[in-house]
């Protein structure tokens, strides 16, 4: 067989050979390229679970679905705050709203999401599912309410008889009535008012001398306990109060609790109660005038639990060279207390760890000064108490 000698390769066949080469090079070099981004899908998985009320599972599914949702949204609305430079400043009304609102409507900002694991036991559904937050449109959405809610938080002096606090924003009517109710009762003057926007009430406010609360609020049902017939309900409330303390222009507040009833409108009420009591406390701390040119020692708390906070108030306030305790600015988890005092910060933090031994764990996070930086924790089971390690530094007489 006659061998058929090969064609003459001409400069238009060179051309499209490298041609090829350099497209061939191109899309491999975007393959590997790609690798170690599809190797952190680890950052888009969360889990969560739901109660199975009376069986039904698909129910549960949803639930637990939109508490992904939740979780997911929210980590990312953290990143992009850190990426602006404000994820350690107190959140603007419209920024809590839009961060309220992840609980109920999360999935709008999810392009789409793949479910990893489900399983079933004890009554609850647990999902573990790996979700793609749409980053542009919730950045979009916080510069837009960043945009709308950019007004001045003052108000004038309060006048004698009027309401010390006006409330206002986006929850119900049975909510804020309750929250009313709870203030009045705790010594508290507020006045409920039909305004959702954080602008209109401070401006309201301003006209009657008085604090404006602007508050949002998020609820929904878990169903059943333990297979009981009472019915659990958990609630938050997230809240700005403007123009608090000499000198502070805002502060922010936020509370979370369940209740519980035979039957789901009582639960919701019955938790409405317990985080306006809650709120209450804090605001009554807020609004305690402070003696004029008191020295103080401002502490700066990392708070694991929010119960945690309010406990370590209370034994602040009970030190006897303690004047006064101003809680500033209130997260998620961190919280800004300036305590007047004539004590110094290593002699507060070492009274500190005497008084809540047993009841809160406190760890130093840098030496105390006229800053003193702690983190705080429910005591749990297990956990090393003073006397059983390292003692804590003794005060001064």
């Amino acid at each position: 067989m006659t061998r058929q000698a090969p064609r003459p390769r001409t400069p238009a066949t060179l051309r499209r050979s490298a041609l090829w080469c350099l497209v061939l090079g191109e899309v491999l070099a975007v393959f590997l390229f790609a690798l170690p981004t599809a190797a952190q899908t680890g950052d888009r998985v969360v889990t969560a679970d739901a109660p199975i009320v009376n069986g039904n599972a698909v129910m549960a599914k949803q639930r637990a679905l939109a508490e992904a949702f939740r979780q997911a949204v929210e980590r990312a609305f953290s990143d992009l705050l850190k990426e602006s430079g404000g994820g350690a400043q107190p959140l603007s009304g419209g920024l809590m709203q839009l961060k309220a609102s992840f609980a109920n409507r999360g999935q709008r900002f999810v392009r789409s999401y793949r479910i990893l694991e489900q399983e079933e036991g004890n009554g609850r559904l647990r999902l573990q599912i790996e979700a793609d937050v749409d980053t542009a449109l919730l950045r979009r959405e916080m510069e837009r309410v960043r945009g709308a809610s950019g007004v001045e938080l003052t108000t004038a002096p309060m006048r004698p008889g009027g309401p010390a606090i006006l409330v206002g924003g986006d929850l119900s009517e049975e909510a804020s009535t309750t929250v009313v109710k709870t203030f009045i009762a705790g010594g508290v003057p507020a006045q409920s008012v039909a305004v959702r926007d954080e602008a209109p009430l401070v401006a309201a406010a301003a006209r009657q001398g008085a604090q404006a609360l602007w508050l949002a609020a998020t609820s929904f049902g878990e169903g059943s306990i333990r297979g009981a017939s009472r019915i659990s309900v958990r609630c938050e409330l997230h809240g700005r109060l403007s123009s608090v303390g000499s000198g502070a222009r805002a502060a922010n507040l936020e509370g979370s609790d369940r209740g519980f009833s035979g039957d789901e409108a009582a639960a919701r009420l019955a938790c409405w109660q317990r985080v306006a009591a809650t709120l209450a406390r804090q605001v009554s701390t807020l609004l305690r005038p402070i003696p004029a040119g008191a020295r103080y020692v401002t502490l700066d708390l990392e708070v694991v639990e929010p119960a945690a906070l309010m406990l370590l108030v209370q034994v602040v306030k009970r030190l006897g060279a303690v004047t006064a305790a101003e809680v500033r600015h209130v997260t998620t988890s961190q919280a800004e207390v300036r305590v007047f005092t004539r004590m110094s910060g290593r002699e507060i933090e070492a009274a500190l760890i005497r008084d809540v031994a047993g009841r809160l764990l406190v760890a130093e996070l840098k030496p105390p000064g006229d800053r003193v930086t702690l983190q705080v924790r429910l005591a749990q089971a297990g956990d090393p108490q003073p006397g059983a390690g390292a003692e804590p530094p003794a005060t001064k007489p």
